[in-house]
């Protein structure tokens, strides 16, 4: 009786979600928003393939949707969730960071466009908007410092004609397309670098195989709004993924596995969009992105911290070459304990 009861029961609440769906599913859009019909889709879609076909109208496209097609600048934020790949098994959650982007976008020739990239980043416990100076390494179990991220300005440009390299940051890549009422712009980066830190000097600290980064990155913009002559840009949404080399300050020498990434954001309207304790964080950890004026000297995030252990090296408080210095073993992935 209590079995069938429970049945009865569940078919009920079954029943009610689904009519729900219906009702919402079927409900009116919101009083003076159109209604786009298969053929208005169909018409947006042949225009979208006009323009693709033309490259000056492709890369004024890219260029509304990524940044600006006049002089200007574009804010973004996004919020970062790395995990580790240790060759097997599940990911295993690290940490998090906190992302802003500032990108200056200038009309350059032949339908380009000059773009400089500043970026910076804090982090954070995993899923949390707690930041964070030191992490313990799941893999290793030893606590290590993290060298908050700071890169720019870092010139980049979008054309007609850059999308033949992998190892490019143009979006010609990957196809365009459009997805309801909405284009979509994703890009692909295949970068790999040489051995800059072998084993036998900097022990976990470096890599004897290089250094390898894939970068995915998709944008998606209203098409009425991208296809709307009076805007020279559009807020876009931002998603990404990467799949890279383990970071020297990880302390996993040769060990097989990388580190992943899951980004999501949008363009901003600047710094008064972000919370108060966020921006507080930027201007604690990474005060840099805050004033881009006086920023005129590049920084790169892998170069800095290279140059960092190179003056603990000569000064001589490198941790690997105390002689306390025990090292650390490698977990196996199916000895670490994901909470």
């Amino acid at each position: 009786m209590k079995n069938s009861i429970r049945i009865r029961s569940y078919f009920r609440h079954a029943l009610f979600a689904v009519c729900l769906f219906a009702v919402l599913s079927c409900s009116p859009a919101p009083e003076g928003e159109k209604v786009l019909t298969a053929t208005d889709y169909e018409q947006l879609q042949n225009k979208l393939d006009s323009v693709l076909a033309n490259p000056a109208e492709r890369s004024r496209l890219i260029a509304k949707v990524l940044g600006s097609t006049e002089e200007g600048e574009r804010h973004a934020f996004l919020k970062f969730h790395i995990y580790g790949y240790a060759g097997d098994g599940n990911l295993i959650p690290f940490f998090s960071f906190n992302n802003y982007v500032i990108q200056k976008w200038k009309p350059g020739e032949d339908s380009s466009f000059d773009v400089t990239h500043y970026e910076a980043a804090y982090y954070t416990k995993f899923d949390t908007d707690e930041a964070i100076d030191t992490w313990e390494n799941p893999l290793t179990g030893e606590v290590v410092d993290i060298p908050h991220f700071v890169l720019g300005p870092v010139p980049r440009q979008y054309g007609p004609g850059l999308g033949e390299s992998p190892a490019s940051f143009a979006p010609d890549p990957l196809n365009i397309t459009m997805i309801g009422d909405r284009v979509y712009i994703p890009t692909l980066t295949r970068i790999q670098y040489p051995p800059r830190m072998s084993t036998e000097e900097w022990g976990p600290y470096g890599s004897d195989s290089g250094s390898y980064w894939d970068s995915m990155l998709v944008y998606s913009a209203n098409i009425q709004d991208v296809f709307d002559e009076e805007k020279t840009h559009v807020d876009a949404d931002i998603h990404m993924q990467n799949f890279v080399s383990w970071a020297p300050y990880f302390k996993l020498g040769n060990s097989p596995g990388r580190t992943m990434a899951r980004a999501y954001g949008q363009h901003i309207s600047g710094y008064e969009a972000l919370p108060e304790g966020i921006r507080a964080d930027f201007a604690k950890y990474t005060p840099e992105i805050l004033d881009i004026e006086p920023w005129v000297i590049p920084r790169i995030d892998s170069i800095d911290l290279m140059k960092e252990l190179m003056e603990q090296r000569e000064a001589g408080t490198l941790d690997i070459d105390q002689e306390d210095y025990v090292p650390y073993t490698v977990k196996k992935f199916n000895e670490v304990v994901i909470e």
